[in-house]
């Protein structure tokens, strides 16, 4: 028999056979483009949300865009988000529930990388103790450390206005891929990420609904450093030392642990790294305008409608943001969605001044980071070309929490150029070696401190934008 007719060549080229599929060849298909989704906006919701159908068109092909990227579907078929009978009444911190080992082949992980999830018993920012989800990202070969493997607690960007679908525990690249947490895991930390209050898990054991609170830093320290106890607990091969890193909204949950550690401290905690920081909310949206008014004022609105019995919709949003919002709801709609809707929508969804609204300034009260005193290290990064996060807000705060605390140990960097997310790419050595020095024990410098940076080149010949996603391959040729 030829070598050409052998079972070892055939078997060399009949690899495809690497995600299940039967092991005789089969006839390759092209990778779909069509997605594994079939949501649409049916006429009668484009009326009701008074869009047109090219807006509708759009909104659905984003919708069916998030929804082919959930690993194992929507939330509410898988049972990891049912909360267990046991959590009524469970501390915060308490471990609720673990997933010890993910099924890895239905996320698009970098190789050699684990995933575990889990719930814990969290509290929001009135103190209400409330189950949250999370996952664990496991390195192959974690950093030394003389009591456990190293941890860094991940704190994750606005992943839309608070639907259950858009925790980012199910989705296949967990959404911060190589900007952070893949880099993270492969630098040998383990990363412990929480989901947020009210992402994921929206109801509690007894039915009741869980608030998002949408742009609520003091909430996302909360859920950072319960999800650290809960792993802590889960894996004795933790280090009890931590590192509290965030971006955009998660940026302002890092500067928020930061403050928190001051008033209640917890054991190893070595520092905070806030990227793009959500520091005032409110001051954000006065400074960019109409554009930024109606997702937040939405994102918002979600959060007050839970917290507040008076509060009315129509406090903030108009009839026709109303309607959007209403949708939104419908539809669960998360980042892409968000963002294709109000790429398309008119005018007049927020009320005048809706800004200095009772309940929008009362929200910003508890929520606002900055100007206050903090337990170092912390180090800020900061993009001046930032669309989504004004870096004179972000500014501003640091300059504030440095005219009252001069003695605290703020590291305050800026990239001339650089965008919101793109921040994370140009920083990444700074503050991949900022880590490495807090759990080696290295003394961060005193006082505040600010670096301007800028390219080697002239910026203008750089990528600007991450113009690429992690894709799911369906067969071997996908990834050569």
């Amino acid at each position: 028999m030829s070598f050409l007719k052998s079972p070892l060549w055939l078997g060399l080229i009949c690899i495809v056979n690497w995600r299940h599929v039967p092991a005789q060849c089969q006839l390759l298909t092209p990778q779909t483009d069509t997605f594994a989704s079939s949501a649409s906006i049916s006429a009668s919701q484009a009326a009701q949300a008074g869009i047109n159908a090219s807006l509708a068109n759009n909104i659905a092909i984003a919708l069916n865009f998030e929804r082919s990227n959930f690993a194992n579907g929507s939330v509410a078929s898988e049972d990891f988000y049912t909360v267990p009978k046991n959590a009524p009444g469970a501390a915060p911190g308490t471990l609720l529930k673990l997933q010890l080992d993910a099924n890895t082949s239905a996320y698009t992980l970098p190789p050699n990388t684990a995933l575990s999830r889990f719930m814990f018993q969290s509290e929001t920012l009135n103190g209400t103790a409330v189950p949250v989800s999370a996952y664990i990202l496991w390195p192959y070969l974690p950093r030394n450390q003389s009591d456990g493997y190293p941890v860094l607690a991940w704190s994750h960007g606005n992943s839309g206005p608070g639907s259950a679908e858009c925790a980012p525990s199910h989705y296949r690249n967990l959404l911060y891929q190589f900007a952070t947490i893949f880099e993270l895991a492969l630098q040998g930390y383990v990363v412990v990420a929480p989901d947020y209050a009210g992402l994921g898990v929206t109801k509690d054991a007894s039915g009741n609904r869980i608030v998002y609170d949408y742009l609520g830093s003091p909430s996302h320290a909360n859920d950072l450093f319960y999800a650290v106890e809960a792993a802590q607990t889960a894996f004795s091969s933790f280090s009890k030392q931590f590192v509290v890193m965030g971006h955009s909204e998660g940026g302002g949950g890092a500067w928020a642990a930061a403050q928190r550690q001051l008033q209640k401290p917890v054991a190893g905690y070595l520092g905070a790294i806030s990227g793009s920081p959500i520091t005032n909310t409110l001051n954000l949206v006065d400074l960019a305008g109409v554009s930024a008014a109606p997702q937040v004022a939405i994102g918002i609105a979600n959060t007050l409608a839970g917290l507040y019995p008076g509060f009315k919709y129509s406090d903030i949003l108009t009839p026709a943001g109303i309607a959007l919002q209403t949708l939104l709801s419908e539809i669960q709609g998360c980042g892409s969605t968000v963002l294709e809707l109000f790429a398309g929508a008119g005018p007049g969804l927020v009320q005048p001044a809706w800004t200095q609204n009772f309940y929008a300034q009362s929200y910003q009260n508890l929520t606002v980071v900055g100007g206050k005193p903090f337990a170092g290290p912390m180090l800020i990064l900061q993009g001046t070309a930032d669309a989504a996060v004004a870096e004179p807000v972000t500014s501003a705060a640091v300059q504030e929490t440095c005219q009252k605390y001069p003695d605290s140990q703020l590291e305050y960097l800026t990239f001339a150029g650089v965008d919101h997310v793109p921040v994370m790419f140009a920083s990444q050595r700074l503050w991949l070696d900022w880590i490495a020095a807090r759990f080696v024990g290295e003394e961060a410098p005193k006082g505040c401190q600010t670096t301007n940076y800028s390219s080697v080149r002239a910026y203008e010949y750089y990528q600007k934008e991450q113009i690429w996603f992690v894709e799911f391959a369906t067969a071997g040729y996908e990834t050569a």
